[in-house]
């Protein structure tokens, strides 16, 4: 048996692995998601064309509202959801619906994620609307990211690999939110410290 397969075992016996969500759950998403569609016909009246509801979500995220080429599509984390499903119900579904329906009453104004227009359709649908969840991750299979370290006068940042490969490519700057200066890989830091003899 292979090491693939035998961590697949383990995930469906041991007690520190979550299951995703069932089959009765994802319907009752899909239906919730249809209710507050409704809802916002109601509100706004406005019609809102039915969304693809998905559940291929990965990593720490729990839901996220997504618009491509290919089309506009809500995706949830199944492993979040069997591990949070009340609170998926109660706050993710609707927080994700709500960037729909920003989207569709806003199409063509550049809005903030969570600005003004999304919370007044949170508001709409009677949900306060609180921007992230906090959420323990045990048992939920989450993906590792290569991060990188750089830093600035006052402490060291872990930027992500693309954030890394845009600074490193002379594509975007990235700068300190405490001290406003911009940030350096510490592999060039490090050897400009040496090259100013600072270092031994």
């Amino acid at each position: 048996m292979n090491l693939y397969n035998q961590i697949m075992q383990l995930s469906n016996q041991s007690p520190y692995f979550i299951k995703p969500i069932t089959a009765l759950q994802k319907d009752q998403v899909v239906k919730l998601t249809a209710r507050y569609l409704e809802q916002a016909k109601q509100s706004f009246k406005k019609p809102f064309a039915e969304i693809a509801v998905d559940f291929d979500l990965k990593g720490k995220c729990a839901g996220m509202y997504q618009r491509s080429a290919q089309g506009k599509r809500i995706r949830y984390n199944p492993y979040l959801m069997a591990k949070y499903f009340k609170h998926s119900l109660e706050q993710t579904v609707p927080h994700e619906v709500a960037h729909y329906i920003t989207d569709c009453l806003w199409p063509f104004r550049r809005v903030k994620p969570h600005g003004k227009e999304w919370r007044s359709v949170m508001e709409a649908f009677g949900v306060e609307p609180k921007v992230t969840g906090n959420f323990d991750l045990t048992g939920i299979p989450i993906r590792q990211y290569q991060k990188f370290a750089y830093s600035c006068s006052c402490k060291t940042h872990q930027l992500s690999a693309i954030r890394h490969r845009r600074q490193s490519s002379g594509m975007a700057d990235y700068y300190c939110r405490a001290c406003k200066q911009r940030l350096e890989w510490v592999a060039d830091y490090c050897q400009m410290k040496i090259s100013n003899g600072l270092f031994t």
